[in-house]
């Protein structure tokens, strides 16, 4: 009966593809928008995610996520190196501070201060330059996409006349380069080399300097270290670790993952997105589920005279409404696997810095409990007029 039940289903080319488009609607709009969600989420810890040498990350009481440090006292780095399992660590700046470029304008960066004698938290993939040439005087590495876009440098120099000179903004330019002068807070600094980031939450240049250097440019404060990372003895726990740098220090410290889930859930409490995200994902479960049971219940509609004559050669209510779940099942299955085929092959084709795009296992499974949920619905509703039907119907002229 079940063979034949799809059967009925296939016959009707034209309703059979209408609720599969509609489970494809609710499917596709599903996976799209929460892999994007979690593609963009993955960005706001990326800092994290670049200095994999840490397993701890040490800091305030008050920092509630990686992009707000509050300063530590230079003695924080020496009392963190004194609690018992603490292998190594190492001090970094992170701060917002502004460059001005040759033709006037200037730009909001980010400039990381990495430990001088280790160079640990520099980025890996370096794809001009080299990490070591940082230790040459007044040198800096910054990101590549923040060259090629933010960071542009006029082809050739503005022409200076004696007296106030206006910022002429609409010079052509091109790609910042190894060699080039960038100001930074009234710093001159030579970039010595480009290297490749993770996307950003935020779209900002990144700048990395040794971090005595970071200090030297950074607007005078009485406390500047932002970070304290450390890596833990061979051996030991690092959750156990971070809870006795606590107790020892008094500040706050995170292993490397609590810090990032921490980062994570700070932007999902404080912006819009993820309420966007849910009335985008609500808006497709309802679209799909009224698309989806309108046209099964259409079909069903349709096909009562077979159903009758089923139900009047003595086929149970039971068997009726299998074969409609039946309908349903295949209609969701085949929906839900071109509804997540389709979202991938648009992520391959359009994905960029701007695109973010992140498919995990939840989301699939997510998704699969929608379409379940939906092709129930749509199942249930079809199957209360085949079992209100009366089998006498079929006798009827």
């Amino acid at each position: 009966m079940i063979r034949l039940a799809i059967q009925m289903l296939i016959g009707d080319t034209t309703k059979w593809l209408g609720v599969v488009l509609g489970v494809l609607f609710c499917t596709f709009l599903t996976t799209h928008m929460l892999s994007m969600f979690a593609g963009m989420m993955e960005r706001s810890f990326a800092l994290i995610g670049d200095i994999p040498q840490a397993d701890i990350w040490v800091m305030d009481p008050a920092v509630e996520y990686v992009d707000e440090p509050a300063g530590l006292s230079s003695t924080a780095l020496d009392r963190t190196r004194s609690v018992p399992g603490v292998k190594w660590a190492v001090p970094l700046y992170t701060g917002s501070l502004r460059a001005r470029l040759p033709s006037g304008q200037f730009r909001n960066v980010l400039v990381i201060g990495i430990d001088d004698a280790t160079l640990i938290g520099a980025p890996e993939r370096v794809i001009q330059g080299h990490i070591s040439d940082l230790r040459n005087a007044e040198t800096v590495i910054v990101d590549a996409a923040g060259a090629r876009t933010l960071l542009r440098m006029p082809i050739e120099p503005p022409r200076r006349r004696a007296g106030w000179n206006i910022p002429d903004l609409s010079l052509p330019s091109r790609p910042l380069r190894v060699g080039d002068d960038l100001l930074v807070n009234d710093h001159r600094l030579v970039v010595s080399g480009l290297a490749e980031l993770g996307a950003r939450f935020l779209s900002k240049p990144i700048l990395y300097v040794p971090y005595s250097r970071a200090l030297r440019i950074a607007p005078p404060e009485r406390n500047l270290l932002s970070f304290v990372l450390v890596k833990a003895a061979p051996g030991e726990n690092r959750q156990a670790l971070a809870d006795r740098i606590v107790r020892s220090t008094g500040l706050r410290a995170r292993t490397r993952t609590a810090f990032q889930e921490d980062t994570f859930w700070y932007y999902v409490r404080t912006t819009g997105v993820v309420g966007r995200i849910a009335f985008m994902v609500g808006l497709a479960m309802i679209v799909g589920a009224l698309i989806s049971g309108l046209l099964l219940y259409l079909f069903t509609s349709d096909n009562l005279r077979y159903y009758a004559t089923l139900k009047a050669l003595g086929t149970t209510d039971r068997t009726v409404v299998k074969m409609v779940m039946a309908q349903a099942a295949v209609c969701g299955v085949v929906g839900y696997g071109m509804g997540v085929g389709i979202s991938v092959l648009l992520a391959r084709l359009m994905g960029s810095h701007t695109m973010p795009y992140l498919l995990m296992w939840y989301t699939l499974s997510f998704t699969a409990i929608v379409v379940l949920v939906v092709c129930t619905l749509s199942a249930l509703l079809s199957a209360r007029s085949v079992v209100r039907l009366e089998p006498g119907m079929v006798f009827r002229a």
